[in-house]
């Protein structure tokens, strides 16, 4: 659980890395959506929420889906790896 330590709340770290994959899903979804919905105004001006429906049908496919967490996850397991080994002088 959190902990309150001079005004601040401390967060277990693993509780703070489901967030950064949280977060790197969540970034990765809306460039997603920016470049399709861009797209669709690119190629159909008249049918501007074209591109949006076509992002959500896209972003909820499954496998979509599970990529982007794997790849999140496997990101920050390969950055949380890096930081405990011991630095080559």
């Amino acid at each position: 659980m959190a902990q309150h330590i001079d005004g601040k709340t401390q967060m277990p770290p693993f509780a703070h890395k489901l967030i950064d994959v949280a977060i790197a899903i969540a970034l990765t979804a809306a460039l997603v959506c920016v470049v399709i919905v861009l797209n669709g105004f690119l190629t159909s001006p008249r049918a501007s929420w074209a591109g949006f429906k076509v992002w959500y049908a896209f972003i909820l496919r499954a496998d979509i889906l599970g990529m982007m967490i794997l790849t999140a996850l496997v990101t920050t397991g390969y950055f949380m790896w890096q930081q405990q080994r011991p630095r080559a002088r």
